[in-house]
């Protein structure tokens, strides 16, 4: 059926298209579905979608394991949730910067078993003068790393 042009001089409060002549209202589902297409690991998948939940009516549609990587899919529908109250919007913060000792250890981690110049440790691991120079020598004092020779420095475990 096709509405004729000029048929009626009726228009509806309401564009959700449901019967009847009411005012725009919390129920009215005029909001597009929206496709959303989550991929990890199963528990991450589910995550995402209590996460999602939070401001979407959302109804799983299909999930399957990709044989090939063995990742989950789940595709879901969802509509704008106007009929719960809106939890805030979760906050994403940059992760804390790592312990001056934590950013040596990973950097002598990265090159397992082979000598590391004090120079090249403090250019990847942003240390500079002093911080560099305690953290090293704790590091050593403690058995996490060697000091192999004069500005050398290795990590063996």
């Amino acid at each position: 059926m096709q509405p004729s042009e000029g048929s009626s001089d009726f228009e509806a409060p309401c564009n959700c298209g449901a019967l009847g002549d009411h005012e725009p209202n919390r129920n009215c589902s005029h909001q597009p579905v929206i496709q959303i297409e989550v991929t990890g690991g199963r528990s991450a998948c589910l995550e995402a979608l209590g996460v999602l939940r939070a401001h979407y009516h959302v109804f799983p549609e299909h999930e399957w394991q990709d044989p090939n990587s063995e990742q989950w899919v789940f595709k879901l529908g969802a509509v704008r949730n106007y009929w719960r109250p809106l939890a805030p919007a979760p906050v994403l913060t940059a992760p804390a910067a790592p312990t001056p000792e934590a950013a040596v250890l990973a950097c002598l981690h990265d090159a397992l078993g082979l000598e590391v110049d004090e120079n090249a440790i403090g250019a990847l691991t942003n240390l500079t003068g002093d911080t560099l120079a305690t953290t090293l020598t704790t590091l050593v004092k403690v058995g996490k790393i060697e000091h192999v020779r004069p500005g050398y420095y290795r990590k063996n475990t």
